[in-house]
């Protein structure tokens, strides 16, 4: 019971962030560009994420076939607002509010490394199976940034208000930001409806969607542990409201 009210409670939260990054009330509205945000308005970073936006802000598809690569798209805008708003705050949170930062900051990276782990654990083999190669270039790109986004994770694992360097901490995710982008939206194109359906019925995807998500729920355990933290900061998802 509790489970079922934790996991209605985040899908409400997710909702009303969701509408939020595309619908921001102008009193919320913070603009996160400038010198510092470079790597976040990169044309071809950039390019990416529209091409993410393009999926994710389609009307919810009615099939199991649609519906994997859509939701996939919300799951990777997820990634893409959480980075860039702990890049954003890196250097502005309050002395005093740091252990909320870092949760913040260390949560966003550690999604990413599960989602991932999810993904290799359920989606790709399935996948692989029926379409042996398909999957290479996703597993490929995985492993391109996979030691530099753990070395970040340990980075904020590590962090004290006296130790944690803004410059450091962004100079890491420069590393690493575009080819995970890059990523993100190709691995879209492995997703589509039409492609999938070459191998799968409809039937096989509904029942490969709910594993899919299953699995990201585990992976992604330190959400239920997150939850007060977000309750009270819904600001830092919000602001992502310009994002592309």
């Amino acid at each position: 019971m509790t489970s079922r009210l934790l996991t209605s409670i985040l899908a409400l939260l997710a909702a009303f962030v969701s509408y939020q990054l595309y619908n921001p009330p102008a009193s919320l509205s913070i603009n996160m560009s400038g010198n510092d945000m470079k790597s976040f308005e990169d044309p071809n970073v950039l390019k990416y994420v529209e091409k993410i936006q393009k999926v994710a802000t389609t009307e919810r598809p009615p099939s199991p076939s649609g519906r994997a690569g859509w939701a996939m798209a919300w799951l990777h805008l997820a990634v893409w607002n959480s980075w860039k708003s702990s890049y954003f705050y890196a250097d502005k949170f309050e002395k005093n509010d740091f252990q909320n930062y870092l949760d913040y900051a260390l949560y966003s990276a550690e999604f990413l490394v599960g989602h991932h782990e999810a993904e290799e654990a359920t989606l790709f083999p399935e996948i692989e199976k029926k379409s042996p190669g398909s999957m290479e270039k996703n597993e490929a790109q995985h492993q391109s940034f996979l030691a530099q986004l753990i070395e970040l994770v340990n980075y904020l694992k590590a962090a004290k208000p006296e130790t944690f360097d803004a410059t450091v901490y962004r100079a890491k995710v420069d590393e690493i930001v575009a080819p995970i982008m890059e990523h993100l939206a190709d691995e879209l194109d492995t997703l589509e409806s039409s492609e999938l359906l070459k191998h799968f019925t409809e039937e096989d995807l509904a029942t490969l969607n709910k594993a899919t998500h299953q699995a990201q729920q585990g992976q992604s355990g330190g959400a239920f542990k997150s939850l007060p933290f977000l309750l009270r900061m819904p600001l830092i998802f919000v602001s992502s409201c310009n994002d592309r």
